[in-house]
């Protein structure tokens, strides 16, 4: 009998201690994946299980999930107990991110549980080495998680792209429509006729000077809209609401909860068509929201009642502008941890972008070095004639120390995703500094991004 040795391959098993086995999922494992996740992800004891997470679990092991399979958990189960019950467990999703055009494969390792009883012996390390092996066999430059505080620090994670923030407003706060006038723009529920319409206004819409953006193709969008048909006595957690002018013509489009948690109506994501008027939409817009959330079903009897309309857009976004002094509810944002295991290779294959930025600047045309000490490593990154022809892992030597600046390590990351600039990560770090600073904030400015959560 062969045994297999490759950890990305779906037959690898290993046996840790006290008989526990870790190993890749099948679609048999679904029910025991989800009643452990079900079981987990409950902020009491005494709660009911998580039913939403538990759907969601059976979603992604279906097979027909856009962003994995049945076989893309990383699980430890005990074979000592009745039934082999599954006792941790990370999943490995895909994603196609872009960094200012340039398209890469990343992994998101998601819904990641351990059973309280099993915790602290490491379980969870193990399986990042799983899915960590399955994504640089897939050629996956970058892995990124949305997860709990400092926790994922453990496993080479930094956070350094942000995540969602909103702005907000209060149902007392929508103008009111004049007596007996009709709204110019309303909502309606998106059917598959109109995936290519949604499809051309959000590819415009990522055209507007992110670092990363997600791709989103035809296919994802059709899956969104009729996914939960499949299911009708499941809730729609969900819904991708169209704007639409009095002719009927889709001014942009949202995604925005179908069930309402508490006080808040919470829309995802929001995207306009090229010309138009966002401040004359927003007046009707805001009362088709107030319109939509009265009519939405609660978590429970017991959920606040309806009385805000947050836009979870990220800390920038035009259309907080255009709501001014209205919007006076604020979230901060949380962020995303990216890990960037080969960070050479992760550079080499975005040089166009870095050599783009040279253009037009008083460094166009750069020759020379870039190096950079990460104090248990570091990176070194040449130039001729604006062209990158070098990035390598480097040291500086103990004699003769010439590095052209220094980065904790990871930190680095912040600056190459545009998540902070050089000023604000030397206030934070009195360890990072950097000589030519001109160069510097060339090749890594502070920008925004749109990494969606799929």
């Amino acid at each position: 009998m062969t045994i297999t040795t490759d950890i990305a391959a779906a037959d690898y098993t290993r046996t840790l201690e006290g008989g526990l086995i870790a190993r890749w999922s099948t679609a048999a494992d679904t029910e025991n994946i989800a009643e452990l996740i079900s079981s987990v992800f409950r902020e009491k004891e005494e709660d009911e299980p998580n039913h939403h997470l538990a759907y969601l679990v059976k979603l992604l092991m279906s097979g027909k999930h856009p962003v994995m399979g049945p076989g893309d958990y990383a699980i430890v189960e005990d074979p000592n107990k009745e039934g082999n019950p599954v006792i941790a467990g990370v999943c490995l999703q895909r994603m196609e991110w872009s960094y200012e055009g340039i398209p890469f494969l990343m992994s998101r390792p998601e819904i990641v549980a351990a059973d309280p009883a099993y915790r602290n012996r490491g379980l969870i390390r193990i399986l990042f080495e799983f899915v960590h092996a399955r994504s640089a066999a897939e050629g996956r430059l970058v892995d990124a998680i949305t997860g709990i505080p400092y926790f994922y620090r453990q496993f080479g994670y930094e956070y350094a792209l942000e995540l969602e923030g909103a702005r907000g407003i209060s149902l007392t706060s929508i103008p009111k429509a004049k007596t007996g006038e009709t709204e110019p723009y309303t909502l309606r529920e998106a059917t598959l006729e109109d995936v290519p319409a949604l499809h051309n206004i959000y590819t415009h819409s990522i055209k507007n000077g992110y670092v990363i953006t997600t791709t989103m193709d035809e296919n994802y969008l059709r899956w969104t809209l009729e996914e939960w048909k499949e299911h009708p006595e499941r809730i729609k957690y969900n819904s991708t609401q169209v704007i639409i002018n009095s002719e009927g013509t889709i001014q942009g489009w949202l995604y925005v909860q179908g069930r309402r948690r508490d006080r808040s109506v919470n829309i995802w994501r929001l995207y306009m068509a090229p010309h138009v008027n966002q401040q004359a939409i927003m007046p009707s817009l805001l009362r088709a929201l107030q319109s939509y959330g009265q009519q939405l079903p609660t978590k429970s009897p017991e959920t606040e009642a309806f009385s805000e309309i947050k836009f979870c857009l990220g800390e920038k976004h035009d259309l907080y502008d255009v709501l001014g002094t209205m919007g006076t509810i604020n979230v901060p944002a949380y962020a995303w941890y990216i890990r960037v295991a080969d960070l050479p290779g992760f550079i080499q294959h975005i040089a166009p972008a870095l050599e783009k930025r040279l253009l037009n600047t008083p460094v166009e045309g750069y020759s020379g070095e870039l190096k950079l000490d990460f104090y248990r490593g570091g990176l070194r990154l040449v130039f001729e004639q604006g062209r990158l022809t070098t990035a390598e892992n480097w040291r500086p030597t103990v004699f003769n120390y010439n590095a052209d600046g220094g980065f904790p390590p990871l930190v680095f990351l912040k600056a190459l995703f545009g998540y902070r600039s050089l000023n604000e990560l030397r206030q934070a770090y009195p360890d990072v500094w950097v000589n030519n600073e001109i160069l510097f904030n060339t090749l890594f400015p502070a920008k925004p991004s749109m990494a969606l959560v799929l």
